[in-house]
């Protein structure tokens, strides 16, 4: 049996206000039933913007929407009003940034630095066993 992403799932006070954010990002809309329920596709996976009636306190989803330029993106949605947790930062792996949408989901974009991944790669000890990511030495 093999798995594959079938949808990533944001809880939302406010539909309405979510969908418009989603949009803003650049998302495309695959539906949306006013005040009920939204969708949108990315790179073939459905983000869900489901709702409830209750406001939620602010929590990391664990997703991480990979771009090619971070720098270039926060510029952008800085114009648009799309407020960042964290600016773009860089780290070990490459560079990360968090937004915050209206249901009080953070959701981290990251730039892979891939120069900077292979040579973490390189230096590390073991193999986690993948036949596909690394061969034991």
């Amino acid at each position: 049996m093999s798995f594959k992403v079938g949808m990533l799932i944001t809880i939302q006070h406010d539909i309405e206000t979510a969908f418009e954010f989603y949009r803003n990002l650049g998302l495309e809309p695959k539906f949306h039933i006013k005040n009920r329920w939204a969708e949108f596709t990315l790179d073939g996976i459905k983000l869900i913007l489901c709702p409830t009636e209750s406001e939620l306190p602010e929590r990391h989803t664990g997703i991480v929407l990979e771009v090619t330029d971070l720098n270039q993106l926060f510029t952008d949605l800085s114009a648009k009003n799309i407020t960042f947790v964290t600016e773009p930062k860089e780290a070990p792996h490459g560079i990360m940034a968090s937004i915050k949408d209206p249901g009080n989901n953070i959701i981290d974009i990251y730039q892979p630095t891939h120069e900077k991944i292979t040579e973490i790669v390189k230096q590390a000890q073991g193999c986690c066993g993948s036949k596909d990511s690394c061969k034991s030495k």
